[in-house]
């Protein structure tokens, strides 16, 4: 079965849950039987490759089961960081540093399946980043320790649709967070994406984070490792607020929010720092990030 079949089961899982399922799939510990259930997916996928339509690179393939029992481990531990350094794992040839718990999962959505050939936001783009939400937080056992911000980025390569999804890094402690900031730095400075001088360099107004905290990181590295192969005018993405999509007052979590106060409750544009770094990827269009373009 191929992933977005299995993923779209747990949609539609989701949708026929009752209110007191619902509550315990999404809010409870790393044990419950939603997370064992997930899990069990990812082990089935690592033992099914070609089914499950994993990337066909050996060294991505290679990387999966690792990336795997890395979130086993975490899981077990309901943490969202190792102890140690990250887990080196293969996008189509070319190694990142994945370290939250979050990463892992993104990665797993970003090498599995082929996008349907009909995929639009609203039956697949949107439903996939919300239900990444919900697994996450399912894993992770506890809702304070979800990211502020998730982003999914789709676009072409030769005739395939790809996606790949990416968490900020607001939750971890400071320390763990700025370990895992400076190496997201570091990949981003290797990859062209970035400039020596911005390691410290705040371009919100705010005082707010610094490059290397974004959602957007890895669906920027994945997308820069593959230099001329992807359509870069045709690359698109949104960033989705896991708090508020999950929210109790979403009556349908699943659906696009169809208004603008909605999508400006549940969705966010690129910050200034994305704003920064996303052009350094080519000929990308900003506006294919508005959140009033999805």
């Amino acid at each position: 079965m191929p992933i977005h079949k299995a993923f779209h089961m747990e949609m539609q899982h989701a949708f026929t849950m009752n209110a007191t399922q619902v509550w315990f799939s999404l809010y409870s510990g790393a044990f419950d039987p939603m997370s064992l259930q997930i899990v069990a997916l990812f082990d089935e996928i690592a033992a099914g490759l070609e089914y499950y339509e994993v990337i066909d690179n050996t060294p991505t393939r290679e990387s999966f089961s690792k990336v795997v029992e890395r979130i086993k481990f975490l899981q077990k531990r309901s943490t969202i960081f190792p102890d140690g350094s990250a887990l080196t794992a293969s996008y189509q040839g070319t190694d990142f540093g994945l370290e939250t718990l979050y990463d892992l999962v993104g990665w797993i959505f970003s090498v599995t399946g082929n996008t349907p050939g009909d995929a639009t936001a609203a039956n697949y783009y949107y439903p996939l980043i919300v239900l990444y939400c919900q697994w996450c937080r399912t894993l992770c056992g506890k809702v304070e320790k979800e990211p502020q911000m998730v982003q999914i980025t789709w676009f072409p390569q030769g005739s395939t649709i790809r996606v790949c999804i990416g968490g900020n890094l607001d939750r971890p402690k400071k320390l763990r967070k700025d370990i895992a900031r400076t190496n997201r730095f570091g990949m981003l400075l290797a990859h062209g994406l970035a400039q020596e001088d911005e390691m410290e360099k705040r371009y919100t107004d705010d005082g707010g984070q610094l490059i290397g905290h974004c959602a957007e990181t890895f669906p920027m590295l994945f997308i820069k490792s593959l230099k001329d192969k992807v359509t870069l005018p045709d690359v698109r993405g949104v960033a989705v607020k896991p708090f508020e999509a999950l929210g109790e007052g979403v009556a349908n979590k699943f659906a696009v929010p169809d208004t603008v106060p909605l999508r400006q409750q549940l969705l966010e544009d690129p910050c200034k720092n994305c704003k920064v770094v996303l052009p350094r990827l080519g000929s990308i269009n900003l506006d294919h990030f508005n959140i009033l373009n999805l």
